[in-house]
């Protein structure tokens, strides 16, 4: 073996065994700060939320490749606040567009679905609106605009099978808190409630998840 190999071979050793450390660093910072949210907000790891997504038709599934049984619903936490069931969880996926030949890492995003005890809400969806919703905009497809609020119509889009019944309900105040928001879906099935974004993975901040969540089903109540 060469000078050159050696040195190439220690060298990869050594890039690789800094970045085991640094990954190690990470789970074992982020396993705290979670210890901690479970602690602060009084959430206890159980709950099954998989059938409940499942059958909802939510866009968040969408992302999944094929239909059923290409995402799972983990690291499940609960919480009862007043009539509402809050649940954080981990929603894992095969992404749409991977090749399935392949042992692809399965992609993540944290999500909080709360389960209704005592009142319903209009379907709704609400999505940033990103060059590809412009686009699907130009051919037709829905958004409610709010013309008193052209910042948010700017940065969301907002659906409905009943567009009209809903630019009448849906709040002010929530229109004014989302405003100063970036990246927030929110999808409404009468019963329920699911808040996510896609950001951070597996290492999504809980708390900042869990309080934009929470804020926004206050402003729905």
């Amino acid at each position: 073996m060469s000078t050159f190999n050696v040195v190439f071979w220690v060298l990869l050793l050594i890039a690789l065994m800094i970045t085991a450390r640094i990954a190690s660093k990470r789970e074992k910072k982020f396993a705290i700060s979670k210890s901690n949210f479970m602690a602060k907000y009084s959430f206890s790891e159980e709950g099954y939320v998989y059938s409940d997504i499942s059958k909802q038709g939510f866009l968040l599934i969408e992302r999944a490749y094929g239909t059923y049984g290409d995402y799972e619903a983990t690291n499940v936490l609960r919480k009862l606040i007043d009539n509402d069931e809050f649940f954080i969880f981990d929603f894992q996926y095969t992404p749409k567009h991977s090749d399935k030949s392949t042992a692809a890492k399965l992609a993540t995003i944290r999500a909080v679905f709360i389960r209704f005890g005592d009142r319903n809400l209009p379907n709704f969806e609400l999505l940033p609106e990103t060059m590809f919703e412009k686009i699907k905009h130009l051919f037709g497809s829905s958004d409610i605009d709010f013309d008193e609020y052209p910042d948010f119509s700017k940065k969301y889009v907002l659906k409905s099978t009943q567009p009209g019944e809903l630019k009448k309900c849906f709040p002010e105040r929530l229109i004014q808190y989302l405003e100063g928001k970036d990246g927030i879906f929110i999808e409404a099935r009468k019963e329920c409630l699911l808040v996510y974004k896609d950001e951070g993975g597996e290492f999504a901040d809980y708390e900042n998840l869990y309080k934009e969540a929470e804020s926004i089903n206050n402003f729905l109540r």
